[in-house]
């Protein structure tokens, strides 16, 4: 994918206006979907848009103009999950019996509901993830069979009536199809080894200073916010900061031997507000203090903490490494239990060196989850793991995703830039 369209991905603008028509795609005459597995079969992944009964045999009636929704028959017990993120409210009526569930996406925005539901496993207000299970089909209020009552409306007021059928059509497996979430625009937060100045040039890749120039414009074309950059050497820091001009705030402010890890933020969409490191063991368990910083996101006026790591790799130089990469993991999730007690979101970036072992302890019991993942209390990884990473803790969620390989392609960096659009609830 090219760096301009995942950028118009990243700001959702490719999608823009789409809620208000929703259609089926075609070429020359042939809807698309018709060659496509059915809707109630297409896989997807957070955190874009699933379907929303978990269910091998789940049928939509497609009854769109009878009622406002449709019904999704499915056997009775199957978890029903959220179509996208948002917030929820939890509230009975006669029709949709006595577990409706609205998941509110921004006010006056999408909206998804689900009803006849035999059990609702959120509660009014709790944030919510796509693809989350938020309850289980059931029998309740007017249903004749057990069944998902699933309705779509946009708009001010809920006025605009979405067909839910050919809406699933259009977005499963794809992006939220709106830019604002939690009453905001979000911002796109990344993680990226720069690829230190002392391991080139090389055969493979340039010196740092043909790299880094690229590497500026490459985060410019992204309209990157907040960026965790690891291996960011001072040869690069300076370079980098004097290339970008006054474009980005960075933590820590000064170089020094602990600054190869670093938080850059756009100035135009982010403040500073507080500053800090942990320490956190690296090569042979020495330690190296890695940034914590508070940031305020100026379109919302919400604040949270950003902290970006890298962890030991076991490399030929220094043998296996694992043993310091456990106690680094257990370091970074207690910093993040620490900073959840304030109530703000907490963002962990960085390159880990670990897979489902950086992933699992930090997302046990819930306490995190990755870009690409869905809140679960046992390990739960998405299907492709990588060992560069986006968490978020506490109240904040992502609409888009991507691991990026143009760093690589370009020979810029041996890492791909990982890239979020990520939102913050009050």
């Amino acid at each position: 994918m090219s760096v301009a369209r995942l950028s118009r991905v990243l700001l959702g603008t490719a999608v823009l206006g789409a809620l208000a028509a929703p259609f089926l795609v075609s070429s020359g005459g042939l809807s698309l979907a018709a060659t496509a597995p059915s809707v109630e079969q297409r896989t997807s992944t957070a955190p874009n848009v699933f379907f929303p009964v978990v269910s091998s045999v789940a049928q939509d009636q497609k009854l769109f103009g009878k009622r406002l929704g449709t019904e999704i028959t499915a056997p009775c017990g199957s978890a029903v999950r959220a179509a996208t993120a948002g917030r929820a409210i939890v509230s009975p009526t006669p029709t949709a019996g006595p577990n409706l569930v609205k998941i509110v996406t921004s006010k006056s925005k999408l909206v998804t509901f689900y009803g006849y539901m035999q059990r609702a496993r959120v509660t009014t207000g709790q944030v919510v993830a796509a693809g989350q299970q938020i309850g289980n089909v059931g029998k309740e209020g007017i249903a004749k069979s057990c069944s998902l009552y699933f309705a779509v409306t946009n708009g001010p007021g809920g006025e605009i009536k979405v067909d839910p059928s050919k809406w699933l059509n259009a977005w499963v497996g794809k992006p939220m199809p709106q830019t604002s979430l939690f009453d905001n625009v979000g911002f796109v937060l990344a993680s990226f080894n720069t690829l230190g100045a002392s391991h080139t040039p090389t055969t493979r890749y340039a010196g740092y200073a043909s790299r880094t120039t690229k590497q500026v414009a490459m985060l410019a074309g992204y309209k990157a916010d907040v960026v965790g950059l690891q291996e960011f050497e001072n040869s690069q820091r300076t370079l980098f900061l004097s290339t970008a001009k006054d474009t980005y705030g960075i933590y820590p402010p000064t170089t020094d031997r602990n600054s190869a890890n670093s938080i850059i933020w756009n100035n135009a969409t982010m403040e500073f507000v507080s500053g800090s490191t942990i320490g956190v063991p690296y090569f042979q368990g020495r330690i190296k203090q890695m940034p914590v910083v508070l940031l305020k996101h100026k379109a919302s006026g919400r604040t949270a903490y950003f902290i970006n790591i890298h962890n030991p790799a076991s490399i030929a130089k220094y043998g296996d490494q694992s043993k310091w990469r456990a106690q680094a993991i257990a370091i970074e999730k207690a910093k993040v239990i620490e900073l959840r007690k304030t109530g703000r979101p907490v963002f962990l970036t960085g390159d880990f060196n670990d897979r489902e072992k950086a992933f699992c302890p930090l997302t046990a019991d819930k306490l995190m989850i990755s870009a690409d993942s869905i809140p679960a209390m046992t390990c739960t990884p998405p299907a492709k793991l990588w060992i560069d990473w986006v968490f978020a803790a506490g109240p904040a969620r992502f609409t888009t995703y991507a691991r990026d390989n143009t760093p690589k392609d370009q020979r810029i960096s041996d890492h791909p830039i990982i890239l979020t659009r990520a939102y913050l609830a009050e």
